[in-house]
């Protein structure tokens, strides 16, 4: 498998940045193309940053069930993700979060890197990133 563009491995951690307008179900599959790539590579977690990511509007609950669907099938059980998305792409219930967890899927969900950053490092160590 190639590695997806705007990813980048650092260590043991895997980092997606997309940036591009695309389709609702395209960044899906481009979100779930990057956790399965890590996946290959045997990564402990991945920060997934897709707020740049543009030309769709704010998923509904149907569309934050696929979401979940395809986090939950493209990450399976090994990997933890940090999803970034834009502040008003979030969901203050995180429906699609607690719907991925309900299918056994260790992620979270932020509107700022930083904190998805210190969330992995708080449940990996600071050492995941390292090579």
């Amino acid at each position: 498998m190639d590695a997806p563009r705007f990813f980048e491995r650092v260590g043991r951690r895997g980092f997606y940045r997309p940036v591009a307008v695309v389709t609702f179900e395209q960044a899906v599959a481009l979100c779930a193309e990057s956790m399965q790539y890590a996946r290959s590579l045997e990564l402990v977690d991945l920060l997934l940053n897709s707020s740049g990511l543009t030309g769709f509007s704010s998923p509904d609950v149907f569309e934050r069930y696929t979401i979940a669907s395809h986090w939950a099938q493209s990450a399976g059980g090994t990997l933890t993700v940090a999803l970034v998305c834009r502040p008003e792409f979030m969901d203050p219930q995180k429906i699609a979060l607690l719907m991925a967890q309900n299918r056994g899927i260790s992620g979270e969900v932020f509107t700022a890197e930083t904190a998805a950053l210190a969330w992995l490092d708080s449940r990996t160590g600071s050492f995941a990133a390292m090579p």
